[in-house]
């Protein structure tokens, strides 16, 4: 009889809600917003559900909002909590801070190129999605293999998540704005030795 291929869990949990406007893009080198009220009660709704899982470490980026949608999951499940700072959000270097109206007025043909080839086109400054695809899975990869076997929390950003989504599925990573991330979320993926398993994806989010 084969034997089951044991598996490594990683439980995504993207931030919780953050008071900071949508069409806006962020600079987390100058400014780490605190969760909202609701951001809070968001937080505490994954650290429920994830108190029943038998969670063995969590990893979250540096950034106040990540650590702090981490620490009722530790609360709750005693696992310690440790920060790896490339589950950063991608930069976007000289549009870091800037409304989107403001950078297709003063930027139009690169707002125009950006809108055309989103994962080609980088401001300047910035991390290519190809760049920040490789220093997310780089940590991704990192975490497994000192972990193999265990469940593990992964607290991050909308756009590190949607990187391991699309790597962990082979899928393009042309497509990696069809997935929604909600705040508050949490996605499961299942590696293996030979494939991998999205259990579910975008639970609880609001």
């Amino acid at each position: 009889m084969r034997s089951k291929e044991k598996s490594t869990t990683i439980y995504f949990v993207r931030h919780g809600q953050v008071d900071f406007p949508q069409k806006r893009l962020y600079c987390d080198d100058r400014e780490d917003p605190a969760l909202t009220e609701e951001g809070g009660r968001q937080a505490e709704a994954a650290a429920r559900f994830l108190a029943g899982e038998s969670i063995d470490v969590i990893y979250a980026s540096p950034m106040q909002r990540t650590q702090s949608t981490a620490a009722p999951i530790a609360r709750m499940t005693k696992a310690p909590l440790l920060t790896d700072a490339r589950l950063k959000e991608r930069p976007f270097g000289i549009w870091d801070g800037l409304y989107f109206d403001d950078i297709a007025r003063d930027y139009p043909d690169g707002f125009t190129e950006w809108k055309r080839d989103p994962v080609g086109f980088v401001p300047e400054g910035g991390e290519t999605i190809r760049d920040h695809h490789d220093r997310v899975l780089g940590a991704i990869n990192d975490i497994i293999e000192r972990h193999r076997g265990q469940r593990i929390v992964v607290t991050a950003h909308v756009g590190p998540i949607r990187m391991c989504i699309t790597d962990a599925l082979g899928m393009p990573i042309e497509h990696y704005r069809w997935l929604t991330i909600d705040y508050g979320s949490q996605t499961r993926i299942d590696y293996g030795q030979s494939q991998n398993n999205l259990i579910y994806l975008n639970r609880g989010g609001i």
